[in-house]
């Protein structure tokens, strides 16, 4: 599997999260201010994206020797420009993006609407210390250990048919419709877990720290 890293400019990952993301990728990108962060971390990406208004000149200098694109389009986020970026450079079966979480629940919704935005070019995966999301519109086989919290809910429309297997709390071909139906704090039983959707699209959340 050929997988890229997005260092956006949100919370900081832990920076053994960040080189083991690192060392099972062919690419590893910066989204503007994200570069602050890779600086801190002691890392270089291959290129930084993004209309620049997060990074500082310390950081531009620092980083004088890597490409860095300016993209000042105001229709899409930094992120979202480091991913077209990405997907330019070659085929990837899966983007990690990390530093995409932060105390603004306007940004993480824009990255969870990236998430589904991207479904069917490339598997997008948003981590944190807490743990991983992404979304998928078929079933879903969790290779989680016994004992993990996982969430999930229906994005854009209500998911039909959601059937799972060796989680703790059963569903047998029911509809989620975010808000009134969801999925919440459910645990794996046994390794592999498997969530079945005859159709519609999941956010699945993975929690590492629950």
């Amino acid at each position: 599997m050929r997988s890229a890293v997005i260092l956006a400019n949100g919370d900081p990952p832990a920076a053994d999260q960040l080189r083991r993301a690192l060392a099972r990728s062919a690419l590893f990108l910066c989204a503007d201010g994200g570069a602050n962060t890779a600086r801190a971390l002691g890392v270089r990406p291959a290129a930084i994206v993004g209309d620049f208004d997060s990074i500082t000149p310390e950081t531009l200098a620092h980083f004088a020797d890597v490409l860095q694109v300016c993209d000042t389009d105001e229709e899409r986020t930094d992120t979202e420009k480091a991913i077209e970026y990405a997907l330019a450079q070659g085929v990837f079966d899966e983007i990690t993006l990390l530093g995409a979480t932060s105390g603004r629940l306007d940004h993480v919704l824009g990255h969870v609407g990236l998430l589904r935005k991207y479904l069917g070019r490339v598997r997008l995966v948003m981590e944190s210390g807490d743990g991983r999301s992404y979304v998928a519109d078929a079933d879903i086989e969790l290779q989680c250990p016994r004992g993990t919290v996982v969430s999930f809910f229906a994005v854009g429309s209500p998911v039909e048919g959601v059937t799972t297997e060796n989680l703790r709390y059963a569903l047998q071909n029911r509809a989620l419709d975010l808000g009134f139906q969801d999925s919440i704090s459910n645990v794996v039983e046994k390794t592999p877990a498997w969530i079945r959707v005859k159709h519609g699209t999941l956010l699945v959340v993975e929690v590492n720290n629950p």
